[in-house]
């Protein structure tokens, strides 16, 4: 019976993307400019002139998790994607859990891209042209867009996002060559990689952590991926090795243009300045930098919603497909082969959020708040696959087990994501911050009740819960 259930089961379009088509999406999700953009100015105040080396440490913890979403995928490539992982080395409860807390948390995280395409395009549009257009219609306007092209398919709303993310790559590249090139304000020079330079230490770094962590966000989006890709098995440790390393270049190259541009002795300025890169490109590449920095700005932030509603609406289709949430969400559309539901309601309930919390807030404070709220979860998830590939590994394929690869690399992984979280959980933080973790809290709670109702309902559920694999 369960066999039957399976193979009744719906399933995406195989084959619609290859490896090169999949690692560009991945690095649309991420979205480097917006990244960057958004988090120089706090960078800079933190972790001062050591801000690249910041930058250079959170990459290696995301390889950890990328070794980790790598070694699974090899295994049991799902759409599931983690969620999957956890189910089959910790049961079908953990894996229900995690499926709604780590929906939650992705919805929560998505919602301050889809405000800052209001709040960018906005703020360029009263700048260049004094057109005092609100935020809150470009954002429905453009949460709309995005959604049609979701909607349309993997492959037309990924070609868009490859074709946007070029765009933002080789703006952030020229425009960082230019400034290296020109020596920045004064003369280059190697403390931006030296630890002594981290402005307030160990602590400091601490602080910013989260928001570097939160940098990377997105890089899981090969795993999700996995029935619409072509050999999953061989294309998404590609994908994730290829995407973390080229987006980690792009950081840390794009910081160290930031902190040289401005000068080690004018810090306080950088993180005082609400758009840095405009300034820098005024400065570098004069009045047409600063046009192509607006455009960049804008399409970095589409780029990364089509990914990120791409990839991460998935998981809810799959733990639709698996009876883990309703099947509603686990519904395929006919013409289209896409998840139209779980895509739908990834973006309208953002977009509710957005309506209901931050109508009458700034962009950028909203960015800040909700980036940190979604984040807690998404590093619960990261923490919780990292201790679950040794126990899969040695229970299910002992004779591949690898010291190194499923068990020192997790591990590491696993204490510098402990870091990270609790640089967002540690007490004495301000409001609304301090009480993020009791929501999370409140959350992850929910979530196990609501697993433990579903087993007792429907013990079905837990016998083909993540049992669809990609191929």
């Amino acid at each position: 019976m369960a066999q039957l259930a399976v193979a009744e089961k719906p399933s995406l379009r195989k084959g619609q993307i290859g490896l090169l088509h999949m690692i560009i999406a991945t690095l649309a999700n991420v979205g480097p400019a917006q990244g960057i953009f958004f988090s120089i100015a706090f960078l800079a105040s933190t972790t001062g002139e050591a801000s690249p080396l910041g930058m250079l440490v959170a990459a290696v913890a995301i390889l950890t998790v990328g070794n980790t979403l790598t070694a699974f995928s090899r295994e049991i490539p799902s759409a599931g994607s983690f969620i999957t992982f956890v189910s089959r080395t910790f049961g079908a409860y953990v894996g229900i859990a995690l499926a709604v807390t780590v929906s939650i948390g992705y919805i929560l995280a998505i919602t301050p891209i889809i405000i800052e395409i209001g709040g960018w395009v906005s703020a360029v549009l009263q700048q260049n042209f004094h057109l005092a257009v609100p935020w809150q219609l470009i954002t429905i306007a453009g949460s709309v867009l995005i959604a049609y092209l979701v909607v349309r398919g993997i492959k037309v709303s990924s070609s868009w996002a490859v074709g946007l993310f070029f765009t933002e790559a080789i703006v952030l590249l020229l425009l960082s060559v230019v400034i290296l090139f020109k020596g920045g304000a004064a003369g280059l020079h190697i403390g931006p990689f030296l630890p002594n330079h981290i402005s307030g230490g160990l602590k400091s770094l601490g602080l910013a952590f989260p928001l570097l962590v939160f940098s990377f966000v997105g890089f899981e989006n090969s795993g999700p991926l996995a029935e619409e890709v072509i050999h999953p098995r061989k294309n998404i440790p590609r994908a994730v090795f290829f995407a973390i390393f080229i987006v980690a270049v792009l950081y840390v190259l794009s910081t160290y243009a930031a902190i040289e541009g401005y000068g080690s002795a004018h810090l306080q300025t950088l993180a005082n300045d609400p758009a840095p890169f405009n300034t820098l490109a005024q400065r570098y590449l004069g009045s047409f930098g600063v046009f192509l920095i607006d455009i960049v700005g804008f399409t970095s932030l589409v780029a990364c919603t089509i990914a990120a509603a791409n990839s991460q609406s998935r998981i809810i289709f799959h733990a639709g497909r698996e009876g883990l949430i309703p099947h509603y969400f686990g519904r395929v559309n006919k013409r289209y082969g896409t998840p139209h539901v779980a895509l739908l309601t990834y973006l309208i309930v953002a977009l509710g959020l957005i309506i209901i919390i931050g109508w009458n807030m700034q962009p950028m404070t909203f960015y800040a708040e909700m980036g940190s709220l979604g984040t807690i979860p998404i590093v619960l998830m990261y923490l919780l696959a990292n201790i679950a590939l040794p126990f899969y590994m040695w229970k299910n394929n002992r004779s591949q087990f690898s010291v190194w690869t499923h068990g020192m690399v997790p591990l590491i992984g696993l204490l510098v994501l402990l870091w990270s979280l609790w640089g967002l959980v540690q007490p004495g933080q301000p409001s609304p911050y301090n009480t993020f973790p009791y929501i999370v809290l409140g959350i992850v709670v929910f979530s196990y009740l609501y697993a433990l109702w579903l087993g007792r309902k429907d013990r079905s559920v837990l016998d083909v819960a993540a049992q669809t694999l990609a191929d």
